[in-house]
């Protein structure tokens, strides 16, 4: 009918149902995280997003990365863009991942969750994006 889709962002604690909403119309949304696929042992947790440089886990500091393009041109595929850029901003980490959105030339949008419980959008979201009210995050937009 026209109307935007509500998409909610899934928080990376089992406590809290999600993140925050995007209200969204012809766009890609993708989500990288370290709490879907990941084992423990010895007491320590072992996730899926692997940092090349040094082949284990990625401690980035961060524990999700949702990236938002649009979709609206035929044949865009900003959806595979998406998603290679969650892993690879996740693995990055906060201050690196923010400046290759300010600096690389793509169009896309982020929501970043990190370990010290802050919520992260891009400038271009936070008219879309709404807040959960019983997260427990801090919440900040970015320019």
């Amino acid at each position: 009918d026209g109307s935007m889709w509500r998409i909610a962002i899934k928080s990376p604690y089992e406590s809290i149902p999600y993140l925050g909403i995007v209200s969204i119309k012809e766009k890609a949304v993708i989500t990288s995280g370290n709490y879907e696929r990941y084992f423990e042992e010895n007491g320590k947790t072992y996730h899926h997003i692997i940092d090349p440089a040094t082949g284990y886990p990625a401690e980035s500091g961060l524990t999700s990365v949702t990236v938002v393009a649009d979709c609206k041109e035929p044949g865009t595929r900003n959806g595979t863009m998406c998603d290679a850029l969650s892993t690879a901003l996740f693995v990055m980490g906060e201050e690196r991942a923010l400046e290759f959105w300010r600096d690389s030339g793509l169009a896309f949008e982020l929501v970043l969750a990190t370990e010290d419980g802050r919520v992260v959008v891009t400038e271009g979201l936070a008219d879309r994006f709404t807040e959960s009210e019983e997260s427990g995050y801090t919440y900040e937009t970015v320019s």
